[in-house]
């Protein structure tokens, strides 16, 4: 976790795929909804991290180190349902 916000972790194939770029507008629109509550960080193609996290299949989503999804492009709701699982309130 970053400050006191949730520290959100993209990652999307290189270049992206179709799920990649869904999921990188729906956490944007999160983003711009949430401002600084969560911190987001978009990784493309194979890296570091996605070693780090053992993730071979995207788009996936990793929410302060904790895989939240991967393989699907989920919809705006369950994306915003994994932040609140994580943490995230609206106040």
């Amino acid at each position: 976790m970053v400050g006191i916000g949730l520290f959100v972790e993209v990652f999307t194939s290189l270049p992206p795929c179709s799920g990649g770029r869904l999921v990188r507008r729906a956490i944007e629109r999160l983003k711009q909804k949430y401002g600084d509550k969560i911190e987001v960080r978009i990784y493309e193609g194979v890296t570091e991290k996605t070693k780090e996290y053992g993730i071979d299949t995207t788009p996936a989503v990793v929410i302060d180190n904790d895989i939240r999804i991967i393989g699907v492009a989920p919809s705006m709701e369950t994306l915003e349902n994994a932040l609140k699982e994580a943490g995230l309130t609206e106040e």
